[in-house]
């Protein structure tokens, strides 16, 4: 039986905020000038790294989501049956697969959109490429 500490959730943003908390990071951290003279190697570098940048950050956030909310199964009986009639146990459970099932397809966008970034043979088209990948 394990101590469970529900204050150390934190709290779930809505999903417009998700999105706009992560694409402003990945504004802040990646770099944001790109010019059409530079070789294609270097223009397909550039946009993969703000995807695959922009696709590891929803992980991360999806996958501390997830951690920190509690199992059911791990929890003392008495809160599960507290979350039980608060909650609904079987909508807590969908809710955490529905976020995990998000996650890995995020992760199979990202992938799919890289491997097109890599044979991508213009500016334009990798910057569609990123646009769509982010979009999506």
């Amino acid at each position: 039986m394990s101590h469970y500490n529900f204050k150390k959730i934190i709290t779930v943003p809505t999903a417009k905020d998700f999105i706009d908390v992560i694409l402003s990071k990945t504004q802040r951290k990646t770099p944001t000038v790109i010019h059409k003279q530079y070789a294609i190697g270097r223009i397909r570098q550039f946009y993969t790294r703000k995807v695959k940048y922009t696709q590891q950050n929803y992980h991360d956030k999806l996958t501390q989501i997830l951690t920190d909310f509690p199992k059911l199964d791990e929890v003392h009986p008495f809160y599960a049956d507290l979350m039980n009639i608060l909650y609904d146990k079987n909508h807590y459970k969908l809710a955490l697969g529905q976020i995990n099932m998000a996650r890995h397809l995020i992760d199979n966008v990202a992938k799919d959109y890289v491997r097109l970034l890599k044979y991508s043979d213009s500016l334009y088209r990798c910057k569609c490429l990123k646009k769509a990948a982010l979009g999506r």
